[in-house]
């Protein structure tokens, strides 16, 4: 019965994933053979038929999964609304309204129904939203180093909230609790970068030393080991992080000396850390009394652990090689340091395998610095021979080092030097590519016959991921007959790996066919070698089939109790009212944008302005020309320069040439006034300190066509309506003003 859910649920979650990444793509490619009203009605039709399938499907008993999928897939379908609204009447490509509108519904539903999905989702498009408002893809980027600080500290601070909300169990979402908190750290620790913020760089080292306090004293008192672990990384990132700001300043041999003097101290501190955490009693306290919140060693906790000693490692290797480097250049006044570098490398690695008593992070360190520097000098001297020499000191340390992470990292450092040899055995990067595919396969398969345990987990851990990674690069640089047949073997090859992993339970390999199946259906949108259209079709067909395939195994083998919680069907029942409000207020929404650009391509003034195209492509709306106009300057930037008028909704009023009828700037508008015959006013934005955006520089073409466009596009047609908004009609491709 087990493994019948396993089967069934997976195979309804990889056709749904497949019908809604084909939708995306085809709305995407901009399809001329398609009306408005052609456009609409399905995207509308997709929004109500999930949520009625959502509907029908909780009254089923043991369907609760199969409601809430359908319900998601109605929420991705009105993002895809939005977008295509947006793209229809050639509004802002990639507009933080765009995300910001998608996200109400998405949080909405997710504290609705409390499905982590819905979380994910409200988290990216709110932080999507955000950044796009303040940064968007074309101009209007604050220029101001205090201005960007603040807007990247709100990100911090919502960040900091969530994790509080989902500390305190206001948020029940381990995935919201753990990205928030790494990403409130990594904003405050690259705000203190004075390399980059040179103004306030230096300042924001305070509040950063706060917040890192802060953390591990919480973390402390509530004996939360994962969170406290990441806070004493986070420590060693920032020590790391202020190291190389002052080599920066300070580049001198004496420097590099205590900077060798600093990695010993790291990592005798780190060393400590991690002993200290693993002496904690977890079960009772100083005074004997019970901890309620106390939660033993898991596997993930010492994973961590794991994780921890060998970004010490890491960080130790990095910054005393770079001190080696500096020392043997300003100290020995070396010119061609290699020869030097490839003996310690090799000496280093040589003594510390032999050296097994040696403390564990001073071993690995000096043996990472030995790999690093030892394989560096052998690529800068292109000598092939010295690489081959650390490629088999590679595979010894791989066997006779102890740990599983230690073995994953030099597993690693094989595989790379590995990739240098083939990058220069074969030309093409395709071969190199297919070498290490099918190389990682046959590691992965042998890893399975092995029956000793230590070197048979590493193993595994350690080329699988990679056998993935380097097989789903591949499918982006092969060409013609080979690109297709790349992509449908990668295909098969996820869509295997998930089957199984799930039938036999092997979570880890499983998370990882998750991810690539996902990275899969998005970066493809990116790839230009295959036509949207192409795509969409292709996994429009694949979806329905393995839907088809589903439903005809589940009935042919019966209907299994699917794994759904009774708190999670209850919650969609007792909350079905509020999210029929919530869908029907979609169709609404979309219905009044639709029927307000409508109005104004009927009745506004039609007129002519000249514009130079470039040609990007919108994360979800396909190809564009992005438009900028001889109005998008009207006046010399010294006008400009008042801050009062800095990111202001203005109005400008246009007039056209007698000549040519192309509308041009005439003056700022004045509220109140009259307009002269023939004089029009425009809304708009300032955008900088002398550049005005009209919410009419995107126009979405046909996926191919956006060099020509580029080349002959010179002029647009834009509607207008009394109260000065606009929408984009088309572009005029034409080479001179009288037509």
């Amino acid at each position: 019965m087990k493994s019948k859910w396993v089967t069934i649920g997976l195979g309804y979650v990889l056709g749904v994933s497949l019908l809604l990444t084909a939708i995306g793509y085809f709305y995407a490619t901009n399809w001329q053979a398609l009306n408005r009203t052609e456009k609409f009605v399905p995207v509308f039709l997709l929004i109500l038929g999930f949520y009625g399938l959502s509907v029908w499907l909780s009254r089923k008993s043991g369907r609760a999964f199969l409601s809430r999928l359908s319900l998601f897939a109605s929420c991705v379908s009105f993002g895809v609304g939005i977008a295509l609204i947006g793209q229809t009447y050639n509004s802002h490509a990639d507009s933080y309204s765009l995300f910001a509108i998608w996200m109400i519904p998405a949080l909405l539903l997710a504290l609705l129904t409390r499905w982590q999905p819905f979380y994910v989702l409200a988290y990216l498009l709110g932080h999507m939203a955000y950044m796009l408002y303040y940064f968007p893809e074309w101009g209007g980027n604050p220029n101001e180093e205090g201005i960007v600080i603040v807007i990247w500290l709100v990100v911090a601070l919502v960040n900091g909230c969530l994790y509080v909300f989902a500390e305190r169990k206001r948020l029940q979402t381990p995935f919201i609790k753990w990205i928030s908190f790494q990403v409130s750290m990594a904003i405050m620790l690259w705000l203190s970068n004075s390399i980059v913020f040179e103004q306030y760089g230096v300042v924001m080292n305070l509040p950063l030393v706060v917040v890192l306090l802060s953390a591990i004293s919480y973390t402390y008192r509530t004996r939360n080991k994962m969170f406290l672990l990441s806070s004493g990384l986070w420590v060693s990132a920032m020590i790391t992080l202020k190291f190389i700001e002052l080599t920066v300043k300070f580049y001198h041999e004496l420097f590099f000396l205590f900077g060798l003097l600093f990695v010993i101290i790291l990592i005798a501190a780190n060393v400590k850390f991690v002993q200290y955490i693993r002496t904690w009693n977890l079960i009772v306290n100083s005074e004997g009394e019970s901890i309620p919140e106390v939660k033993h060693d898991g596997d993930f906790t010492k994973w961590v652990i794991r994780v921890v000693t060998v970004s010490v490692v890491v960080i130790g290797t990095l910054l005393g090689s770079l001190c080696i480097i500096g020392l043997v250049i300003l100290v020995l006044d070396i010119e061609n340091p290699s020869y030097l570098l490839y003996g310690y490398g090799l000496i280093t690695i040589i003594t510390m395998i032999a050296l097994k008593n040696l403390n564990s992070l001073v071993r690995y360190t000096l043996m990472c610095s030995g790999f690093l520097l030892g394989v560096g000098a052998a690529v800068a001297m292109d000598n092939i021979l010295m690489q081959i020499v650390f490629l088999a000191l590679s595979m010894i340390t791989f066997v006779f080092i102890s740990g599983t992470v230690q073995r994953i990292f030099f597993f690693f450092v094989g595989e790379t030097i590995m990739a240098l040899l083939l990058n220069h055995l074969y030309d093409e990067p395709e071969m190199v590519f297919v070498s290490l595919v099918l190389l990682l396969l046959i590691v992965f398969i042998v890893g399975m016959r092995i029956r000793h345990v230590d070197v048979k987990k590493p193993l595994l851990l350690a080329s699988f991921p990679s056998f993935l990674f380097a097989f789903f690069m591949l499918t982006f640089i092969t060409e013609a007959v080979g690109y297709y047949v790349s992509n449908v073997l990668f295909f098969i090859t996820i869509v295997l790996v998930l089957i199984i992993s799930k039938q036999r339970q092997v979570t880890w390999i499983y998370r990882w066919g998750l991810g690539f199946w996902v990275a899969f259906l998005v970066c493809k949108y990116y790839d230009l070698a295959w036509k949207l259209l192409h795509k969409s079709l292709s996994f429009a067909i694949i979806g329905a089939l393995i839907l088809a395939l589903t439903f005809w195994y589940e009935r042919r083998k019966g209907q299994p109790e699917m794994e759904d919680s009774e708190e999670a069907s209850r919650r969609v029942k007792s909350n079905r009212l509020l999210i029929m409000v919530l869908v029907l207020l979609q169709i609404i929404a979309m219905s009044l944008q639709i029927g307000k650009s409508e109005w104004l391509l009927a009745h506004g003034q039609l007129i002519k302005l000249q514009l130079e195209p470039l040609d990007p492509r919108s994360m979800m709306q396909g190809d564009y020309v992005r438009l900028r106009y001889a109005i998008s300057e009207p006046e010399p930037r010294k006008k400009w320069s008042d801050r009062s008028f800095s990111n202001k909704k203005i109005t400008v009023v246009l007039a056209p040439k007698a000549s040519t009828d192309v509308f041009e700037f005439r003056r700022m508008y004045t509220k109140g006034e009259a307009l002269g015959p023939g004089e029009i006013r425009l809304n708009g934005s300032l955008r900088g300190m002398n550049s005005v955006e009209y919410g009419i520089e995107t126009y979405f073409i046909p996926e191919g066509t956006g060099h020509d466009y580029e080349r002959n596009a010179k002029y647009a047609e834009v509607k207008v309506s009394a109260s000065g908004d606009a929408i984009l009609v088309r572009l005029l491709l034409e080479t001179s003003l009288n037509r």
